[in-house]
């Protein structure tokens, strides 16, 4: 009940400091919530979340040299955190601190609108990714700092970012094709099809994995595997994936309006929609269908706060935008139920 008092607080501390304007106060408040949602995430109790005990679990298992299907970068921290520690605290402790700085710096680098990133980045992933899905939350900063070198072209650095994210979860391997997106300009009839594209290939059961059984890794094809036997069904009709496939098309139909202020907007909306793509198109599959979805639905910290310029009356669009993060973070509380109170 503690942690659901702290998760309402703070949404509505971050309510108070959007309407706040002054930029000093804006500046140190985002300072303050990053280290707050870092606290928060990396001592938290281990009866709060899904996830807590099967991490500990991994951790054992890797420091007793039993366990080998997990991510490089799991097997390192689980063994530095045993060698300079001995306490497998300091493994959230590590993972919290990565996959926070890393969202906070994108957003400092991206948005306009900090304190609405924020917002949705709380409201939206926080629970998700740092409070449970530790490992990809890491992987989902990494991939927000691609954003700017694939719009500038700078292949050095986004290998660099989306190596390290792969180094962090193997979901990854999709941020290298976006390397190839174009940010200047966009196919707005070709995205716009591309969720229907997604629904037809689910109904119609087409095969988009034949290529698996010819990548000669063993800890890839093992993770298709198991994420092949997920048994959790994907509702591609439920209200949240209707609802964020209306503000895709809303903002798409928009998109050169918003491009003139957000010059990511464009890598960002297509992002968006290859994720709304993957979510419907693999959802037999809902171990990779969600999870590699998910990964780049992080977008959204960046690519929600853009509908702010689409509004001449900005209460208005600062109303939309904390609706759309209050009825993520009651859909995470309270029917996934992310918080275990």
């Amino acid at each position: 009940m503690i942690y659901l008092f702290f998760v309402f607080s703070f949404f509505l501390l971050l309510i108070g400091a959007i309407s706040i304007r002054k930029s000093k106060f804006q500046n140190g408040f985002f300072i303050f919530s990053g280290l707050l949602l870092f606290l928060i995430a990396g001592f938290r109790s281990e009866n709060i979340s899904n996830d807590y005990t099967g991490y500990i679990e991994y951790y054992n298992d890797v420091i007793n040299y039993s366990f080998s299907r997990v991510e490089p970068s799991f097997i390192l921290i689980a063994k530095l955190v045993d060698h300079l520690f001995n306490n497998v605290v300091f493994l959230f402790v590590i993972y919290a601190l990565l996959g926070v700085y890393f969202k906070y710096l994108s957003i400092s680098i991206l948005s306009q609108y900090r304190l609405h990133s924020v917002l949705i980045y709380f409201c939206v992933f926080f629970l998700t990714l740092e409070m449970t899905q530790i490992r990809a939350g890491v992987a989902a900063g990494l991939l927000l700092l691609c954003i700017k070198p694939i719009k500038e072209k700078k292949v050095v650095p986004f290998l660099c970012f989306s190596l390290l994210a792969v180094f962090f979860h193997f979901s990854a391997l999709i941020i290298l094709l976006l390397y190839f997106l174009n940010g200047e300009k966009i196919n707005k009839k070709f995205y716009f099809l591309l969720v229907p594209a997604g629904y037809f290939i689910y109904f119609f059961n087409v095969n988009l994995f034949f290529f698996i059984d010819y990548i000669p890794i063993n800890l890839i094809q093992a993770k298709f595997e198991s994420y092949s036997t997920y048994d959790n069904e994907i509702n591609l009709f439920n209200i949240i994936y209707l609802s964020r496939i209306i503000v895709g098309y809303y903002i798409l139909r928009k998109i050169e309006l918003i491009h003139i202020r957000n010059s990511y907007a464009i890598v960002l909306i297509k992002i968006y929609f290859i994720s709304l793509f993957l979510f419907s198109a693999f959802a037999s599959i809902p171990g990779i269908g969600s999870r590699v979805s998910e990964l780049l639905l992080i977008v959204e910290i960046v690519l929600i706060p853009c509908i702010l310029y689409t509004f001449r009356n900005k209460f208005l669009g600062n109303i939309l935008i904390l609706f759309i993060g209050f009825a993520h973070l009651c859909f995470s509380v309270f029917y996934t139920k992310l918080l275990l109170y």
